[in-house]
């Protein structure tokens, strides 16, 4: 599975160049070049890699491969409800980030209140 285009798409999102994911995500330039133009799949890339592409574009690594993942985005969702800027898009993926923190808390202190 190639996820260039699902890539590209993301960057839009945040009006993210390739020069700038590779800085910020800390990737060498040839290496998004070849995932972007498709000359790499999704299972040879460097695992690390795409954490750090992830983090940059404010999503997990399964939203590249997994149309559902992508689908319950809130970022994606959001797209064309209104004015979508940069900034707007980069505020809701840290409130997704923030949510999916909050949930996986939430529920480890229920685990924890249970098993006392």
């Amino acid at each position: 599975m190639y996820i260039g285009d699902v890539l590209k798409e993301r960057m839009d999102c945040f009006n993210m160049s390739g020069d700038e994911l590779c800085e910020e995500a800390l990737i060498d330039a040839d290496d998004l070049k070849s995932i972007l133009n498709n000359e790499v799949s999704y299972d040879k890339i460097d695992e690390l890699t795409i954490s750090f592409i992830s983090q940059v574009l404010y999503c997990k690594p399964e939203y590249f491969i997994s149309e559902q993942y992508r689908d319950n985005d809130l970022v994606k969702s959001c797209l064309n409800r209104g004015s979508s800027t940069p900034k707007s898009n980069e505020v809701k993926g840290i409130l997704q980030g923030f949510s999916e923190d909050l949930s996986f808390l939430m529920e480890l202190k229920r685990d924890l209140e249970e098993g006392i």
